[in-house]
């Protein structure tokens, strides 16, 4: 299995399926297609997916978000395995590059990584700036998380930043 740039430990952070791939009918390590932005399909087993079978339909903006060597970069994302984005791709981007995908996120995970056991400081500390202002309650965003909002945490490969986005139904 190729490891990818975007995207940390695929086989636990990457959404399966049980549906068999759609190309060579392998019941195992199948991407959901519902993740790929495209209606087409349905699911597609990694090795298909490491043959380039399919790409991720990835939304202009994000490639546009990139200054140098855009086209390279944003063709390296659309062969890497999609976020199980609740509502649109929204990936982030750090020192002019992807920031790779390290997982979804729950309360355990925020309060493990924080000091002093205090997760949703952390939350708050680690939000990307984008959405601060849209939170309303940072009460019932953290009671959310795991529930009907997901935490999908990205971290920069160069300097180290970790930002996340949530999301909900």
């Amino acid at each position: 299995m190729n490891k990818y740039k975007y995207f940390e430990n695929v086989k636990e952070n990457a959404y399966f399926t049980e549906a068999p791939c759609q190309f060579c009918g392998a019941t195992e390590n199948c991407l959901d297609g519902a993740f790929f932005e495209r209606d087409d399909i349905e699911s597609i087993c990694l090795n298909c997916f490491e043959k380039k079978q399919v790409e991720v339909d990835v939304p202009d903006y994000i490639r546009d978000r990139i200054k140098n060597d855009s086209e390279k970069k944003f063709g390296e994302l659309r062969f890497t395995p999609p976020v199980p984005w609740i509502q649109n791709n929204d990936w982030p981007v750090c020192c002019d590059d992807y920031m790779v995908f390290i997982g979804e996120w729950e309360q355990d995970d925020f309060i493990k990584a924080s000091e002093n056991n205090d997760g949703k400081a952390l939350l708050k500390k680690l939000l990307h700036k984008d959405l601060i202002e849209l939170v309303e309650n940072w009460d019932a965003l953290w009671d959310d998380i795991g529930y009907e909002t997901a935490a999908f945490v990205f971290k920069c490969p160069y300097c180290g930043k970790i930002v996340v986005i949530c999301q909900d139904y």
